[in-house]
């Protein structure tokens, strides 16, 4: 609408925003019965798969490119995240297993908490359509080492990833900081906190939880004990909030990634994971390297774990920019093969947006 067609009356142009809204509706109406129609359609064919993370990726990226308005991106992907995510659960809801709490998981899901890293593999490759999400690399302390060996261990696929930003609390039935003499919590939120708990609470002994739930589990209606976790902790079990945002730094964000029994398709912008061995050889790494660089892949991130079987042997960790169904990452694979063993595809999904 151009702008000299506006209404100059504020009753008038408050009825064209109620008639826009009403439009909105009934075309958020017509969507719905679309989804629950494909659900019917999938049923009949065979099709089992409901979560479609490139699907989403790419519909978003797509309306946030031709957004025309002056609403920021980042806000237009908020608004159909939650219609899409909404008209979702109409088709199926689905399960999602979590090392809790965690509020930033779809409300549209069932959300079912975990006491460790582990049991999220266990209970998503027992249900087939079910998802699970898992710490996977902070800014500050880098990989969730459990997660990533459960990765390379087990059958499930990575289907995509999300960041969020990290803010921890200190939470303990104590109303005084300087009456805690022990702190729990996970490890990773421990050491994101290391410095202010040894600024601020020197003495006070450090005990290491499978999760931020445990360890506010573990000090609700004890004396002397505080836990380090999110600030809706102190909400569920009902525990006094000592002191907000004591991470280290200010810019800590956590990637998250949601595995589950399938591989997503490919979009404009996809990350693959990779985990291959490799023999205790001279130059054995630098072939690697070398026939990652030769085949123009963007490599960005490596790393090694100890293989558990083997002492002293150990396994790389890949991550790269591209989709597997890519001709250059095809042909990745291919010459790996050749110099490398165990060479496994964690995962092949939408990059974070």
């Amino acid at each position: 609408m151009a702008e000299k067609n506006l209404p100059k009356d504020l009753t008038d142009n408050r009825k064209e925003i109620d008639q826009i809204d009403q439009k909105l509706l009934n075309l958020i109406h017509e969507r719905s019965k679309l989804v629950i129609n494909a659900g019917k359609i999938k049923k009949k064919s065979g099709d089992k798969t409901f979560y479609r993370p490139d699907r989403e990726a790419s519909l978003i990226k797509t309306l946030q490119k031709k957004n025309k308005s002056s609403i920021p991106a980042e806000n237009i992907k908020f608004i159909f995240k939650e219609i899409i995510s909404a008209c979702f659960t109409l088709e199926k809801k689905i399960r999602v297993y979590y090392l809790g709490p965690m509020t930033e998981i779809d409300k549209y899901v069932e959300k079912l908490e975990t006491e460790n890293i582990g049991d999220i593999f266990k209970e998503v490759a027992k249900n087939k359509n079910s998802y699970g999400m898992l710490p996977f690399e902070n800014s500050i302390e880098g990989m969730v080492n459990q997660s990533l060996d459960n990765l390379i261990e087990s059958n499930l696929k990575i289907c995509s990833e999300l960041e969020l930003p990290i803010e921890h609390c200190l939470i303990s039935s104590e109303k005084n900081i300087q009456k805690l003499n022990t702190i729990y919590g996970h490890p990773q939120a421990l050491a994101q906190c290391r410095n202010w708990l040894s600024k601020n609470l020197p003495r006070a002994k450090i005990v290491e939880t499978e999760s931020s739930a445990k360890a506010a589990q573990l000090i609700k209606n004890k004396s002397g004990k505080g836990s380090i976790g999110p600030k809706q902790i102190s909400e569920i079990y009902s525990l006094n909030l000592l002191k907000e945002k004591i991470q280290d730094q200010i810019t800590n964000t956590t990637r998250f990634l949601v595995i589950g029994n399938e591989f997503p398709g490919k979009t404009s912008d996809d990350k693959t994971s990779i985990s291959l061995s490799l023999k205790n050889e001279q130059g054995a790494l630098l072939k690697v390297l070398q026939i990652v660089n030769k085949n123009k892949i963007n490599l960005t991130n490596i790393l090694s774990r100890p293989v558990k079987k083997n002492k002293w042997q150990y396994s790389f960790f890949l991550e790269f920019s591209g989709h597997v169904s890519d001709k250059n990452v095809l042909k990745l694979f291919k010459e790996l093969q050749k110099v490398s063993y165990d060479l496994k595809v964690l995962g092949s999904y939408p990059a974070a947006y």
